[in-house]
């Protein structure tokens, strides 16, 4: 008995489903993984910017003597002159103090509210900054909210 002998040409069946099985997991291993870590990436150049926006703030506050009120445009005013009521105070104003609109990573205009002077939470808060995070829902500081140094450090302290 003679046994002939055929050359293999090309790929089983089930070599070609597990070649497609083991690239779909590794798809999903790839997609897992950027997705992490595109989130992560979005908090801290958030977080960065709330830093800097802060500075910028501080920076204000030293010019001008008082942090940036809603009557003179809130973040807006680190950007383009506000109107003062006292000449000489306007002619402290240094800016712009930003380049650009404070927008964080997810598109969202960032939250500014000035604590009422006198107040014990005016020592160490001067004003509060914050992202509305991931969620993209003004929940005013809590939950993923991405919030300045000083407001962060003195709800850490409270408790």
């Amino acid at each position: 008995m003679k046994h002939s002998k055929q050359s293999r040409r090309g790929f089983t069946l089930l070599e070609v489903l597990l070649v497609v099985a083991i690239l779909g997991m590794l798809a999903g291993v790839a997609v897992v993984t950027y997705s992490g870590v595109n989130k992560k990436a979005k908090r801290d150049t958030t977080q960065r910017l709330v830093d800097a926006i802060s500075q910028a703030l501080h920076v204000y506050n030293d010019n001008i003597g008082h942090y940036p009120t809603e009557q003179e445009g809130g973040l807006q005013a680190l950007r383009t002159k506000p109107e003062f009521d006292e000449e000489k105070t306007g002619e402290n104003w240094a800016g712009p103090y930003l380049t650009r609109d404070p927008v964080d990573a997810w598109g969202q205009a960032l939250n500014y509210q000035v604590t009422e002077e006198g107040t014990e939470e005016a020592k160490t808060v001067p004003f509060k900054l914050w992202s509305n995070g991931p969620n993209e829902q003004d929940d005013n500081g809590a939950e993923d909210d991405i919030r300045n140094a000083e407001w962060a450090a003195s709800e850490e302290a409270m408790g």
